[in-house]
């Protein structure tokens, strides 16, 4: 007798972006409570960096039988090279995908931690002025985003934010994508990562601080917390509508913008 079988449900992926002088292995072990709770409505992807790299804050001595670490971003471009350095970024990345035969089209979410949380919020503005990499890219969670104390490629952020914005029609000039943001109390960048947050429109945006460092959060209580601010914004963003593509020239002219 034939026995009615449920087809699989194809779930949305989530890609997650490890911090700078890290890895995608080693950070599966640092989201591995985090992932537990949100294998259930997400396919996790997970991927190196392009940029060979020393080992980044925390690495070591806990991961030093997991060589090779990798970095997302050069240090210390300047705005127009840096717009030209994501766009490239997000090629890779799509192209790393399509090796792990991931369709980068089923790609609704980021969630970055680090330098990887700063790469995250820029491929959520690419896609909301356009860019077709990641055409259902829909929301990004946000890990103790910073620059290592560097201020001046803070104001650098906050200006390209602000062009952004403008494009978009906003007057506040602020980051107009949904994200959820999380900060440790402990963590030596708190206050980058508040700035950060004020950087954001705050109907879209969803923050918590949590009691560890410069981590990925893994205390129950504060994994739940994160994970139901995941839920909110998931639902929150599907009302969004999707901008038409725009061709990389107008978009490097848009990130390149000065007020």
């Amino acid at each position: 007798m034939m026995r009615n079988v449920k087809p699989k449900v194809k779930k949305p992926v989530m890609l997650l972006l490890h911090g700078s002088g890290s890895s995608s292995d080693i950070f599966g072990i640092q989201t591995h409570t985090l992932a537990r709770s949100l294998s259930a409505t997400y396919d996790l992807v997970r991927i190196d960096g392009p940029i060979p790299s020393a080992p980044g804050p925390g690495v070591l001595p806990f991961f030093a039988d997991m060589p090779n670490y990798y970095r997302w971003l050069a240090p210390n471009l300047s705005p127009s090279l840096r717009a030209t350095e994501l766009l490239g970024v997000a090629k890779y990345i799509s192209t790393e995908l399509e090796d792990q035969n991931v369709k980068p089209e089923d790609v609704v979410a980021f969630l970055g931690f680090s330098q990887g949380a700063m790469v995250s919020l820029a491929m959520l503005s690419l896609r909301l002025l356009g860019l077709s990499y990641f055409p259902k890219l829909r929301f990004v969670v946000s890990i103790g985003a910073n620059t290592s104390g560097n201020t001046e490629q803070l104001d650098e952020v906050e200006q390209m934010m602000a062009s952004l914005s403008s494009a978009l029609g906003r007057k506040d000039l602020k980051f107009p994508g949904h994200t959820v943001q999380t900060c440790g109390l402990k963590d030596i960048w708190y206050d980058e990562g508040k700035r950060l947050q004020n950087m954001c429109a705050k109907e879209k945006t969803e923050t918590m601080d949590h009691r560890d460092g410069h981590v990925v959060p893994r205390a129950k209580i504060d994994v739940v917390k994160l994970a139901n601010l995941i839920a909110r914004v998931e639902d929150a963003s599907k009302a969004e509508a999707y901008r038409e593509v725009r061709n990389e020239d107008e978009l490097l002219s848009l990130l390149d913008r000065r007020e």
